[in-house]
């Protein structure tokens, strides 16, 4: 009597991971609510201070009337971005090298909303430097979080099109991060800021945008795992189908 062969097609897992699943929905939760936050920003003069979004950076925010929803939309940016990391982490797709990025970038997100920028032509502060660094950080450390995971999962057939999708919106950021982290990275260098930042308020806000996006994708991607896992089948069996 012959055992019947194993199936040699992705199957969905059979008990999805509510946990993961209902951590990407948070993650979901939390994007969104930080972007209506700074839409309000954006839109309410009594809370944004009636900025000019072309000219003025996100981060003076953080001395308008509605400083509070600025502080707030970031922590739930790095809340959301940590649920989303935990959810990939438990569908086996977040490895140790793209956890380690992701967890730079929740704490240097929420520093960014901590530590105050200076004021304009105020003098250098070590809380504005921090504010500093951390935008640095930041800046790099997300999309180096997609890259790896796009690169580590390009070749798997049930996550293809996700890891492709990633790669291109994390290498669409890169060209707006650069005004920002160049002249960081001079400045560092040179012991004081004599670079100015070329990059303006729009710059910063199609930035903001694409991360925004990224990591919505991540949490779908994030979700789609803890609902359907695919059992990838052994390359042997692959073969042996073939013959």
């Amino acid at each position: 009597m012959s055992l019947p062969s194993p199936s040699l097609t992705v199957v969905p897992a059979r008990y999805p991971d509510r946990l993961a699943r209902s951590l990407a929905w948070a993650g979901h939760g939390a994007f969104i609510f930080a972007a209506v936050l700074m839409v309000a920003l954006h839109l309410v003069p009594q809370w944004g201070g009636g900025d000019n979004p072309v000219t003025a950076m996100l981060s003076e925010y953080a001395y308008a009337p509605g400083q509070w929803m600025w502080a707030l939309a970031l922590t739930a940016t790095s809340a959301g971005s940590a649920a989303v990391g935990i959810a990939l982490h438990r569908t086996g797709l977040l490895t140790r090298r793209a956890a380690t990025w992701l967890v730079v970038w929740c704490v240097a997100i929420f520093l960014v909303a901590v530590f105050r920028k200076d004021p304009q032509g105020g003098a250098v502060s070590l809380t504005g430097k921090l504010h500093l660094y951390a935008t640095g950080i930041a800046c790099a450390a997300l999309p180096i979080t997609a890259l790896t995971l796009a690169r580590q999962h390009r070749t798997r057939p049930p996550w293809h099109r996700f890891a492709t999708w990633t790669r291109r919106l994390a290498v669409t950021a890169i060209p707006f991060f650069l005004p920002f982290i160049v002249p960081f990275a001079l400045n560092m260098a040179l012991g004081e800021a004599k670079i100015p930042t070329p990059a303006t308020g729009l710059v910063e806000r199609l930035m903001a945008g694409l991360e925004l996006a990224v990591l919505g994708l991540l949490a779908v991607w994030a979700h789609r795992a803890a609902t359907e896992r695919p059992a990838e089948m052994p390359a042997a069996l692959a073969v042996s189908s073939r013959q």
